[in-house]
């Protein structure tokens, strides 16, 4: 995803004011990726800001975690690496505050599940579906399910309602490339009947979804 990013810590502390990630940068390009740190034979999970179009890496972040998504406005958490002379990283804390950028006729976003049943759809079967436009937000909240706090995904319809459209509990992101990003987490099924209320695997492919363009009466008439 193209964002414009800062932070709010130096060298671990809070900062009064937030501050760009990379000096002099202006758009950047999140990523969150699978990848083998040094030392380390097992994959890791990492957010990477890098220019637009190049693979040169301008800051990351170890085990990032998604704090809230509102609007276009995306803040992640995580590890951040601070080297100092020839010793050996120092992780601290670290707070990325992105606004994301999108096209001047972007309404929302759409969704397409990525689970049914608590099993994997195939990936044709993700991209054939035409999924669930509308708002969606990311923040925190009580789950009496898992008694407990946690983060939560919903999207809502564009037309107001009294009750969103899809629902994520304990949602992570697993992965942004470029133009999309994946949330992972659990679905709740309330008790019905005998059956006990219950929780499946879950997930949601995001997208930018922008306003269709009406037609000319030339190609709706082409259309009839």
């Amino acid at each position: 995803m193209k964002v414009w990013a800062s932070r709010r810590r130096e060298d671990g502390a809070a900062l009064a004011d937030a501050l760009p990630v990379v000096d002099g940068a202006s758009l950047l390009e999140l990523l969150v990726v699978e990848v083998t740190l040094e030392g380390n034979r097992r994959p890791a999970k990492v957010a990477r800001l890098q220019q637009i179009g190049q693979p040169r890496i301008l800051a990351q972040l170890l085990l990032p975690k998604l704090v809230k998504l509102q609007g276009w406005n995306l803040v992640l958490s995580g590890i951040e690496e601070v080297k100092e002379g020839a010793g050996r990283p120092r992780g601290v804390a670290q707070t990325w505050v992105c606004r994301l950028w999108v096209p001047d006729n972007a309404i929302g976003f759409r969704v397409k599940d990525t689970c049914q049943n608590g099993a994997p759809i195939p990936k044709s079967g993700i991209r054939d579906s035409s999924g669930t436009r509308g708002k969606l937000v990311v923040a925190t909240d009580y789950v009496t399910s898992l008694h407990r706090h946690t983060l939560c995904a919903e999207v809502h319809h564009h037309q107001i309602s009294t009750f969103p459209a899809g629902r994520l509990v304990d949602c992570h992101v697993e992965w942004m490339s470029d133009e999309t990003f994946e949330l992972g987490g659990l679905r709740v099924w309330d008790a019905h009947g005998d059956r006990p209320q219950r929780l499946e695997r879950a997930g949601w492919l995001c997208e930018v979804d922008v306003k269709e363009r009406e037609l000319t009466k030339a190609e709706a008439r082409r259309l009839r």
